[in-house]
């Protein structure tokens, strides 16, 4: 599988979850193969391809993995979700890839028999991906963009994101409280979500251009799901802390809205007993226990909603402060959809006073199925 390694110019994620797609329950992992008697002798570009040294496809060789696929029916199985699609440089061009995007939907039918949409993502700038979903009908319907911020260590040297840093700003005074992770912004009109909120954030974003201009989704693990405006659904998001609001002046309604992928109130409180397990073990035998380990560790927020440049700063302050705060995260991701704000205000100006850069542009393709 060396054609998965460096797909991008950082690498690639392959070989990371490669396990788990083998074994995962609710997707599939496809890979497509050549083999001598499926070669046209009339394609003398598959023909030279596969007879090069570096390929050694001959009648000793049975066949060769020439691209790899991973499909995913997402909770409630109204969705597959397409990924990892990655055809070896020297067979692109002869429709594997399309061939793999038939079969993963057929696989995703067969787990999820009432999924009724495929879905998937490409950067903006790969026209070769963007022109293969469209040959498959695939249809782009949202634009997302991604940020990184870090914080200031050693690696960050060697990272092209600039280091996170708190900004102060005229209406928002937050500092750091490290006794209650419910306060950790200061400031009255930034908070996380209450149960009294539900029905005022269902109200929010059902009146959101913002919210439709992005499909109606949110961001997991890299999937963009769809964002049920159930008030159970929003009732979980509330009760484990992911959902943060601005309110208005009047304190009555909600001017800005940003989900994490984090239970920060469940982690918070799992990183104060793990810094008191570890104060214990110090007094008792003067080691430190090393166990825990939160590098690598990031926040993401999968979901911005902010129509001024106000409420983003409000947002922002609050959860920047979580992460420096923090030994749990080393690192912001955002994802946001394009906006379309009452008051205009260009998003990455305001996230780069933060430290929190852009790194790219994508695309979200779905297809009636």
């Amino acid at each position: 599988m060396k054609f998965c390694i460096n797909t991008f110019r950082w690498g690639d994620y392959i070989h990371e979850v490669w396990d788990s797609w083998y074994l995962d329950q609710r997707g599939v992992l496809l890979v497509a193969e050549i083999r001598p008697k499926d070669i046209d002798p009339n394609d003398k570009k598959l023909t030279k391809t596969a007879a090069s040294p570096e390929n050694r496809l001959s009648s000793v060789t049975n066949q060769v993995v020439v691209g790899v696929s991973h499909a995913y029916v997402c909770p409630k199985g109204k969705q597959i979700w397409l990924e990892g699609i990655r055809i070896n440089p020297k067979y692109r061009r002869m429709g594997i890839a399309s061939k793999l995007t038939y079969h993963m939907i057929k696989h995703g039918k067969e787990i999820g028999s009432d999924a009724r949409e495929a879905a998937a993502i490409t950067a903006q700038g790969n026209i070769a991906s963007r022109r293969m979903m469209e040959k498959n009908e695939f249809h782009e319907k949202a634009k997302w963009s991604y940020y990184t911020g870090y914080k200031k260590n050693e690696q960050q040297a060697n990272m092209n994101g600039l280091a996170i840093r708190n900004k102060g700003f005229e209406n928002n005074q937050g500092n750091i409280c490290d006794d209650d992770i419910n306060a950790i912004c200061g400031s009255k009109n930034v908070s996380f979500a209450s149960p009294e909120d539900i029905e005022k954030i269902i109200t929010f974003l059902s009146r959101s251009k913002t919210f439709i201009s992005g499909g109606r989704k949110y961001v997991q693990s890299w999937k963009w799901y769809e964002l049920d405006l159930e008030y159970s659904k929003i009732s979980d998001l509330v009760a484990s802390k992911k959902i943060v609001i601005v309110r208005t002046g009047d304190m009555q309604e909600i001017g800005g809205l940003a989900i994490t992928n984090n239970s920060l109130h469940k982690e918070h409180c799992a990183e104060q007993n793990q810094l008191e397990d570890k104060e214990q073990k110090q007094g008792d035998n003067g080691e430190e226990d090393v166990a825990f380990d939160a590098e690598g560790s990031s926040l993401q927020i999968v979901y911005v909603d902010a129509p001024t440049s106000a409420s983003l700063k409000n947002l922002l302050v609050f959860v920047v402060n979580i992460v420096l705060s923090s030994s749990l995260f080393d690192r912001i991701q955002l994802f946001t959809p394009n906006q379309t704000n009452h008051e205009f205000y260009e998003i990455s100006e305001v996230l780069a006073k933060f430290g929190i850069s852009k790194s790219e542009s994508f695309l979200l393709y779905t297809r009636s199925i």
